[in-house]
């Protein structure tokens, strides 16, 4: 993601238009701490949604939209996994 566009997510943050992260993969999970580009948008505002693909967040925004809009309920609700959209974390296990 271009720094160019930090003004604008920024201002939408400021706003209280809900801005998150989502993985490109079927299996991935967002983790917004392993590069710099990730640790700035955590502290613009930017709220990562798990291993939740962007279709799922799409719909489920929308679905959430309708029941607040209370920012902090939004986000709350985001992160609540409703119907099997955001799974638990694996245990790291030793290989044999």
């Amino acid at each position: 993601m271009s720094k160019y566009c930090y003004d604008s997510i920024r201002n939408a943050v400021k706003n209280d238009v809900p801005i998150f992260m989502t993985s490109q993969t079927i299996w991935g999970r967002v983790d917004m701490n392993v590069y710099v580009t990730g640790r700035d948008l955590l502290n613009l505002g930017v709220v990562p949604l798990e291993d939740m693909i962007p279709e799922t967040a799409l719909v489920k925004l929308m679905w959430v939209l309708g029941q607040t809009r209370s920012i902090d309920k939004v986000h709350g609700l985001m992160l609540q996994p409703i119907a099997g959209e955001i799974t638990e974390r694996t245990a790291i296990t030793e290989a044999a």
